[in-house]
C-alpha cells in the first residue's frame, strides 16, 4: 500500500494531516499552459502509482486543468494554494544555478516498511535542465542499497514525467519513501542539479525529523 501524505491510496483512506500553513508567497510569473501541462503529467504519474490526492483537491485542480485559460495569473496562484500543503521540501535554484531547499508546510509522517508519495516543489529562476538529485545522511536510495540508513528516498522519474528539469520556472516533482524503522527518526535530505551546484553554508541539507509509526 502506498500513502500520499495520509491521503489515499489503492482503497485505504487515512486521515489528512498537514503541517502548519505556509505562509511564503508563490512564484509568479509563470507561464500557465507549460504548468498546466506538468500538472497533468503529475497527475498521469501519481494515478500509476495508485495514489490519490484528497478528493476535494483533485477535483479542484482537475477542474481548473479543465477550464483552460481565463485568468493565467490566479489559475498559477490556485495551482500552488491546491499543491503546496503536499510538499515536504522546497527547493529553490537562484540564477547562478545554487540550490537552497528548504522545509514545506506538509508534515513528516510515515508507516514502517509503507511507502508514502510526497511533492517536492522547485522554483527553478536558471532555468536549469538538469536531473535534481537526492541524497543524504541516513538516506538510501533503495533496500539494496550499499548507503547505510533507515530512510529510502528516490525522486520518481519515470514516463509521463521527466528525468530531468524541464527547465520551467515553477514545478512540482514526485518524491517517494519508505521507512525502514519505527519511532522518531532524523533524516538529512540533500539537493543538487550537477556538481558544485550547491548553496553555500549547507542550505541544499534539510533536516527532518519523522514520526514513523508501526507497520499497520
Amino acid at each position: 500500500m502506498k500513502t500520499f501524505l495520509c491521503l489515499t491510496a489503492g482503497f485505504v483512506v487515512a486521515a489528512v494531516t498537514f503541517a502548519p500553513a505556509d505562509t511564503r508567497l508563490p512564484v509568479i510569473d509563470v507561464e500557465y499552459q507549460v504548468l498546466r501541462e506538468q500538472c497533468e503529467r503529475l497527475l498521469q504519474a501519481l494515478d500509476a502509482l495508485k495514489v490519490q490526492l484528497p478528493a476535494g483537491t483533485e477535483k479542484t485542480l482537475k477542474g481548473l486543468l479543465r477550464s483552460g485559460i481565463k485568468d493565467s495569473h490566479t489559475s498559477v496562484e490556485k495551482i500552488q494554494e491546491l499543491l503546496d500543503p503536499l510538499c515536504l521540501i522546497e527547493v529553490s535554484i537562484n540564477p547562478e544555478s545554487r540550490v537552497k531547499a528548504v522545509r514545506g508546510p506538509a508534515k513528516a509522517e510515515l508507516e514502517l516498511d509503507q511507502e508514502k508519495v510526497v511533492l517536492v516543489k522547485i522554483h527553478n529562476e536558471a532555468g536549469v535542465c538538469h536531473p535534481l538529485k537526492l541524497a543524504g545522511l541516513r538516506v538510501r536510495q533503495s533496500r539494496e542499497a550499499k548507503e547505510e540508513g533507515w530512510l529510502e528516498a528516490e525522486i520518481y522519474t519515470k514516463a509521463p514525467l521527466r528525468k530531468a528539469l524541464g527547465g520551467q520556472k515553477l514545478e512540482y516533482v514526485i518524491l517517494r519513501l519508505t521507512a525502514r524503522e519505527a519511532g522518531k527518526r532524523e533524516a538529512t535530505l540533500k539537493f543538487d542539479v550537477g556538481q558544485g551546484t550547491q548553496d553555500l553554508g549547507f542550505r541544499a541539507e534539510v533536516p527532518i525529523l519523522f514520526q514513523v509509526g508501526p507497520k499497520r
